[in-house]
């Protein structure tokens, strides 16, 4: 079943792929791959923890209230942090806030290995804004670098915004 569905995955990803009728100058492919790959595994490494982290809590002992709790305390600092983080971006710098994202994320990843639910309640919270940041920031910082630094063209950002 995994198989046919990976082979579907890929086929209807090739044909929904984006294309664009801009020239593609020189530069732009190493800036294209590069900011794909750095989010990809950004964002993979925020999606790969998902199915584990209920069992992981279980396992620890703990209750299906506490791991609620755990739950709705990160999604809840996602919702907080998440209406003001287009600010933060701004007044700090979006390279900045990109490398907090990283800090937050191993910090949020170093607390699942301890089996005390304030540092696991801590763990959360920052995980929450960590996923905040990924996915405002990174788009911020990209669109910056290229309109500003490489002064690529619109439809260019259009392609670009496909790809993710």
């Amino acid at each position: 079943l995994i198989l046919p569905l990976m082979l579907a995955t890929v086929v209807l990803g090739y044909l929904a792929r984006p294309s664009t009728s801009d020239d593609m100058p020189a530069g732009f492919r190493r800036f294209q791959y590069t900011y794909i790959l750095v989010w990809a595994l950004c964002v993979a490494a925020d999606w790969l923890q998902g199915p584990y982290v209920y069992a992981l809590y279980a396992a620890y002992g703990f209750e299906g209230h506490e791991i609620a709790q755990l739950f709705v305390a990160g999604f809840g600092s996602s919702l907080v942090f998440g209406s003001f983080v287009g600010t933060v971006t701004d007044k700090f710098g979006r390279k900045k806030c990109c490398i907090m994202y990283c800090v937050l994320y191993i910090a949020s990843c170093m607390t699942k290995h301890f089996k005390v639910y304030s540092i696991l309640m801590l763990g959360r919270v920052t995980g929450g804004i960590a996923t905040s940041m990924l996915f405002s920031c990174f788009e911020c910082w990209m669109v910056s670098e290229h309109t500003q630094r490489h002064n690529f063209s619109g439809g260019l950002l259009g392609y670009m915004f496909g790809m993710m």
